[in-house]
């Protein structure tokens, strides 16, 4: 049935649609879709028809033995009778019309579509060819500009939202943007009539929109699409995440499991540009992605991950998101110099004469810590508290403490309280605990209370990230101690 679902899926790609795709708003978007020829719910009955086999492939007493347990700890870990206040992601906001996007909230062209749906005959759960070998990126390379429009009527007092954006990532890589002229056949659009939040993945050839609704109006949001219009996917689509990852296929929605689907193993090192996995990444799936029962997971960490658990979908672009858009553009390549950066700083693909960091350094090397950062000093036990915000909308805000023990010692951290309120993830508010002495990597993420065992630096010091978007205001309580 496998290998009549990719004959029956090319049939229908190849037949039905235009050598070009309109991404429109994103309320008539099946209407669309049926207008350019796309049989939707034809593609929608072969998925579903899918999803017994994908069952099967992950239904083996092995894996249900590993997912009982891990169910068992997720169930352990979370306090009776919480009341978790909601934070809607795009595949929430997007709704029913996630069902029609790749991924939730990526517009795919008819070639990416046939390539993104054709299952490996061997393992149903990934691509036959890596969806990244049909992904183009803007031009030129090292130095890529993207004009960009926005639609008639969009509003003024959202534009600011969309430049900002546009900054945060034009600070950190070699892309640019500008205005787009009548001249320009490549142009992203940014759509306000719209059902939800979407974007192209890479450079389409021709006009291309980000859709985004009342509810995709951050930083976070914007600058998330942005980054598959630059072509990037999400995390969990990477050949390697079994490795980090298991998906519970039994609570993933009928008809959405091709949203989990994976490249092959062989394009691995050539779609990662040798960045490790992250589980807190930007582009990483939260947990409870196309879940049936939202108050399970639909993906569980491996034990020895497990700490991660609460911590997938950064509220802005880490280290390592910001270093695969330089390296998928060689943002550096052009540099004539070489910069020496200390800590485990490269780079910055926006200018060559400084280095950029990972969390918890700044200057031009990376040589100092950040002047805002406030320093803890401890020396035998002590409780404190961290907290941002004032309840009153100033965008996105953020703070750093860092914590430092004598040298030679190292700082066990207990959460002891979590907020005035709980969170249902830690996108838009919360608080990272980074215990690595390398701090490129995302650390752990709270928002809610939780049962979770004391974190251990492996240095003398730890980095306590806490951050909030909009009108929230955010604190927590932590105990540490020498160990």
């Amino acid at each position: 049935s496998l290998f009549l679902f990719s004959v029956m899926l090319s049939l229908l790609l190849l037949f039905f649609f235009s050598s070009s795709l309109i991404a429109s708003p994103l309320g008539d978007y099946e209407k669309e879709l049926n207008k350019e020829g796309l049989d939707v719910e034809g593609i929608h009955k072969l998925l579903k028809e899918e999803s017994s086999e994908v069952e099967a492939e992950f239904g083996t007493s092995e894996m249900q033995s590993e997912l009982k347990k891990l169910r068992s700890a997720y169930a352990a870990a979370c306090p009776a009778n919480l009341t978790l206040r909601p934070v809607k992601t795009e595949l929430e906001i997007n709704g029913e019309l996630a069902k029609d996007l790749f991924e939730g909230d990526i517009v795919l062209t008819p070639e990416q579509w046939k390539v993104a749906l054709e299952r490996d005959p061997e393992n149903p759960m990934q691509r036959r060819q890596a969806l990244s070998n049909s992904i183009q990126l803007w031009q030129p390379m090292g130095a890529p500009v993207i004009p960009y429009t926005f639609e008639p009527g969009f509003p003024a007092n959202r534009m600011q939202i969309i430049l900002e954006s546009q900054r945060f990532w034009e600070q950190r890589t070699c892309i640019r943007f500008r205005p787009a002229t009548s001249a320009d056949r490549a142009v992203v659009s940014y759509n306000h009539n719209s059902a939800g939040c979407s974007s192209s993945v890479g450079m389409s050839g021709y006009k291309q929109t980000i859709n985004l609704a009342p509810g995709c109006f951050s930083v976070t949001v914007v600058a998330h699409e942005i980054s598959h219009a630059f072509g990037t996917l999400h995390v969990q689509s990477r050949s390697d995440r079994d490795n980090y990852i298991i998906v519970d296929t039994a609570n993933i929605q009928r008809g959405t499991e091709h949203n989990f689907m994976k490249d092959p193993p062989y394009y691995g090192a050539l779609s990662t540009y040798g960045i490790p996995y992250e589980i807190g990444s930007m582009q990483h799936y939260y947990e409870k992605a196309f879940s049936i029962n939202t108050n399970r997971p639909t993906i569980y960490t491996k034990p020895q991950y497990s700490q991660y658990q609460y911590s997938m979908e950064a509220p802005r672009a880490t280290f390592y998101d910001t270093l695969l858009i330089n390296k998928m553009y060689k943002c550096t390549d052009k540099c004539r110099n070489r910069i020496a950066c200390q800590n485990n700083g490269v780079q910055d693909g926006s200018d060559c004469n400084k280095c950029f960091c990972p969390k918890g350094w700044a200057g031009t090397n990376c040589e100092r810590r950040p002047a805002d950062a406030q320093i803890v000093n401890i020396s035998g036990s002590k409780s404190i508290r961290v907290e941002i915000g004032d309840g009153v909308d100033r965008g996105f805000r953020e703070k750093l403490y860092i914590i430092q023990a004598p040298a030679g010692k190292r700082i066990e951290a207990t959460v002891t309280r979590v907020g005035d309120y709980q969170w249902s993830m830690c996108r838009s508010i919360g608080m990272e605990i980074v215990a690595t002495q390398d701090t490129r990597v995302a650390g752990f993420r709270f928002c809610a209370n939780s049962r979770i065992k004391p974190i251990v630096s492996d240095s003398n010091t730890m980095l306590v990230w806490v951050y909030v978007d909009n009108a929230h205001k955010f604190n927590a309580d932590l105990s540490l101690r020498i160990g």
